[in-house]
């Protein structure tokens, strides 16, 4: 598993560190190749490759397993937990801990010693058109409310951002889609100080926020093209109408998926182009270009 394809399950072991509460200091990642582990600096992440504990080896600190192989035949003074991947607990190795399978494959040996072992069993998952239509309408509410505040209150800061999307949608959604992969990529990394965890949380909401205040501004243009006199009240039937087409063109596979990255990338590149529609977005210009 390479670094990029890591991403998302690094951010759950980040998640799951941040809330342990213990006193950790250090993090480490293996991502491919074969690697002998004699210590671990509190907490170790296997994410491809081969990771093994020798069998003449004590490591103290937890493992977490997201990809690869991870084979303890010594002992390891703390948790194993496997998010994806296998592990092997051979015949005579020992876990204090817990060895703890979310998902994934994991084998104890008759032999070995191990504090517990627990598997995560997840709920059934129901496609009730009711879940869906209260997920929707949970969403709608809150961006619609956020929509209509704006629209009364400072409606020239979406209009200063829905400038950025309609004239500049090219520019808005190169900005866009480099800076929300380069942003997720270095707030994941800044993360590995364990430190900087709460800073790498506050940055991946940021991000969010990020994308769902360009959902409000979609929801702002189509809204004025709407037969409805009041700024507000067309913004929030706007916001209804984007975000049912948005729903809609998930049911499309593969190119609804493209097309709704597009969506998400230029709405999020006209927001950080604009400063969150603070000051117009004109790209500059090479002297002569024009007559």
């Amino acid at each position: 598993m390479s670094p990029t394809q890591s991403i998302p399950l690094l951010i759950v072991v980040l998640l799951l560190v941040s809330l342990g509460g213990g006193d950790v200091e250090q993090l480490s990642v293996t991502f491919q190749g074969d690697h002998s582990v004699e210590t671990i600096e509190d907490v170790h992440v296997v994410a491809g490759g081969t990771t093994s504990v020798p069998a003449t080896a004590t490591a103290a600190g937890d493992l977490y397993v997201i990809g690869g192989t991870a084979q303890i035949e010594g002992e390891l003074d703390g948790d194993v937990t496997v998010l994806a991947g296998n592990v092997t607990v051979a015949d005579g190795a020992t876990v204090t801990g817990t060895v703890q399978l979310l998902s994934g494959d994991a084998s104890v040996a008759d032999g070995a010693a191990v504090g517990a072992v627990s598997t995560f069993e997840p709920p059934t998952p129901t496609s009730s058109p009711v879940r869906r239509v209260g997920g929707f309408l949970a969403q709608f509410l809150v961006l619609g409310f956020v929509g209509w505040w704006l629209a009364r209150r400072h409606p020239a800061l979406l209009d200063t951002v829905g400038h950025a999307v309609t004239d500049h949608a090219l520019v808005s959604g190169v900005v866009g889609a480099l800076a929300a992969a380069t942003l997720l990529v270095l707030f994941v990394y800044m993360a590995f100080t364990i430190v900087l965890i709460p800073v790498s949380i506050a940055g991946l909401v940021g991000e969010v926020l990020i994308v769902l205040y360009g959902q409000i501004v979609f929801g702002h243009l189509i809204g004025r093209r709407l037969p409805i006199g009041r700024t507000d009240i067309a913004t929030v039937a706007g916001i209804g109408a984007f975000l049912l087409a948005v729903e809609l063109l998930g049911a499309i596979p593969y190119l609804g998926a493209v097309a709704q990255f597009g969506l998400i990338a230029v709405g999020f590149g006209a927001v950080l182009n604009t400063y969150f529609g603070l000051q117009r977005f004109e790209p500059a210009r090479i002297p002569g270009s024009e007559n």
